[in-house]
């Protein structure tokens, strides 16, 4: 389902959009913007793409709330 890709390759880009995103947020830019949007939309279906497990452990993970 995921492509090719493994687990540690989706973890690894979903860091890298994530920080993106926050660095966004801390220029000013308005969270309403369509790069935001997309930013947000490939981390959710990144997200989607781990198993159950692997995504209880991202969600504990401090980058994703610094």
């Amino acid at each position: 389902m995921n492509m090719g890709y493994d687990d540690t390759d989706i973890v690894v880009r979903i860091k890298s959009q994530v920080y993106k995103l926050k660095h966004r947020r801390v220029e000013g830019f308005v969270d309403k913007s369509l790069l935001s949007a997309c930013l947000i939309n490939e981390i959710k279906y990144l997200f989607s793409l781990l198993d159950k497990d692997l995504q209880q452990e991202i969600l504990k993970q401090p980058w994703l709330d610094e």
